[in-house]
């Protein structure tokens, strides 16, 4: 079957028993698809039925309205998606700002931050780490737990980078949480597997930035 424009379609060399066993491999591939959309999109519309009873004719006519079908719910799911991560996007900042504001209020009178936050993931630290930035001069070092892993981010002011670098805390850090990381001097990331220890990776962040 080869397409020859938008939405028109030819069957070349193939009649009889070979188009019927075409239709039937393209069917059963148009399943597959339709069955990874349902997966991100599990309400979308039901795939149009394939019946292999009626003539060849009625077959590629019924494969023809199939692939409309799910062009039409593949173009709805990618618009989905796009809605939907813009979304969690926006709750995203939204829960970094707010908790980047208690991080700026509960270290005031203290000249670096080092902190857990509940079930934060990399992503969400970062975002901690860069609505924090503004309003707190001096190193930041976050830890979190999430979906069975920990995350870590070190931020520190290029300024003080001659004194403290990022990139170093995260490399002494991670290892202490079954983990390893790295990043630049004024940023870095790490991540590991062992949340048991992330107080004595907290308190190893502490005495470090403090010495």
């Amino acid at each position: 079957m080869k397409s020859v424009a938008a939405g028109t379609r030819r069957i070349e060399a193939v009649a009889g028993d070979a188009a019927r066993a075409w239709a039937k491999e393209e069917a059963a591939r148009q399943q597959e698809k339709f069955e990874a959309l349902a997966r991100k999109k599990p309400d979308i519309p039901a795939l149009p039925a394939f019946e292999t009873k009626g003539d060849t004719a009625e077959m590629l006519k019924q494969i023809d309205a199939r692939t409309a079908h799910l062009e039409k719910v593949e173009s709805d799911v990618r618009e989905w998606e796009k809605k939907s991560s813009k979304a969690a996007e926006a709750e995203l900042k939204s829960r970094a700002a707010r908790i980047a504001s208690e991080l700026a209020a509960s270290h005031a009178d203290k000249n670096f931050c080092v902190s857990e936050v509940a079930e934060a993931d990399g992503k969400l630290l970062q975002a901690i780490v860069d609505a924090l930035k503004p309003k707190f001069n001096g190193p930041i070092f976050l830890v979190g737990a999430a979906n069975a892993s920990v995350a870590l981010v070190a931020s520190v002011p290029k300024e003080m980078t001659s004194k403290f670098q990022a990139n170093k805390l995260i490399e002494q850090i991670a290892p202490m949480v079954g983990g390893k990381g790295g990043g630049r001097p004024d940023n870095a990331r790490g991540a590991g597997k062992d949340a048991s220890k992330i107080a004595e990776a907290l308190e190893h962040a502490r005495a470090l930035i403090a010495s």
